[in-house]
């Protein structure tokens, strides 16, 4: 929610402001959220036996009614302002932007079989790792630093690194699996930590001077797949591993509640910028955190409701 909160107007401001400083500072801080989220899913899938069946009719058959529902809801909302129906259904159909998480999480949960004979093997858990870090993560930030200097040769290291064809270790499997790896394997928190806070500092520092370099936002070392990013993940996946003492109650509200809060909190931002409360309303240092925690503090009210009726909750949230 952060993120999507520091994001509005990141494009538009001047880069060399401290406005646009404090939105990096707080987009980089917060770029290990969607790692996070699907190395959990496979610390907790890649756990257990799961039925083929179960997968389809319970978890990809709920994310799918929730798409229709609040894609539809979007759509309805667009072309309230827009009066364009066809755009209107072009954007039911591919969802809102911040729904192309639903797409990918389904196509994870296709592969559930397929990654859990790999997560049964120690070495071949290794060996799509270390692929993975080379062809997902080290070879693309390289391209991405060439492009940073010059589009021509990165274009020719990009085709380079992709006549590989390495997509089965490339896409957000690697962060699927890396979840039940950390999750069960046994390793040193103090160099997790150090990595972490120095893929947080990259991000903030290599996006500036990039941005900077350009004389416009450049968000190439955003990416999930950059090596500061996945530093970042693995340093919170590790911290909330080894230090999470919170109340079950609390963890398990908070989980019950967040897939509705995440479909419901895009809404409640641009609903938000409707009223003038955006990052730019005041100093960004301040608005950014205030803003996101008006916007947790709704989204999961509204998800606590709509999780207390039977039908809505089952489908929808």
């Amino acid at each position: 929610m952060m993120l999507h909160v520091a994001s509005h107007n990141w494009g538009t401001t001047d880069v060399h402001s401290l406005e646009w400083q404090a939105m990096n500072f707080y987009d980089a801080i917060v770029r290990w959220a969607v790692p996070v989220f699907v190395m959990i899913s496979g610390a907790l899938f890649l756990n257990k036996d799961i039925p083929l069946r179960k997968i389809y009719s319970k978890y990809i058959f709920r994310i799918f009614t929730a798409f229709v529902f609040w894609s539809f809801v979007y759509a309805v909302a667009y072309y309230a302002t827009k009066r364009d129906a066809v755009k209107a259904l072009g954007h039911f159909v591919a969802g809102n932007y911040h729904m192309w998480f639903l797409f990918m999480i389904v196509g994870l949960y296709m592969i559930i079989p397929f990654v859990k004979k790999i997560a049964e093997s120690e070495s071949l858990t290794k060996y799509f790792l270390a692929l993975a870090f080379f062809f997902a993560f080290l070879f693309p930030e390289i391209v991405n630093l060439i492009s940073l200097f010059s589009e021509k040769y990165g274009e020719f290291a990009g085709n380079l690194v992709s006549n590989f064809h390495s997509q089965f270790v490339a896409g957000f499997t690697v962060y699927f699996l890396l979840g039940y790896f950390l999750n069960n394997a046994q390793i040193s928190t103090k160099t997790v930590y150090t990595a972490g806070i120095i893929g947080f500092t990259a991000t903030a520092l290599m996006s500036l001077y990039a941005s900077r370099f350009k004389g416009e936002a450049f968000g190439g070392f955003y990416g999930n797949h950059t090596i500061n990013v996945m530093c970042e993940a693995i340093a919170v996946f590790v911290f909330f591993r080894e230090r999470l003492n919170f109340p079950a109650r609390f963890i398990r509200a908070l989980s019950q509640y967040s897939f509705g809060a995440y479909l419901v909190h895009a809404g409640v931002i641009s609903l938000l910028g409707k009223f003038g409360l955006h990052s730019l309303t005041f100093s960004p240092v301040i608005s950014i955190p205030v803003i996101a925690v008006i916007v947790f503090v709704i989204s999961f009210t509204v998800s606590a409701v709509l999780n207390h009726i039977p039908v809505l909750k089952k489908y929808i949230v």
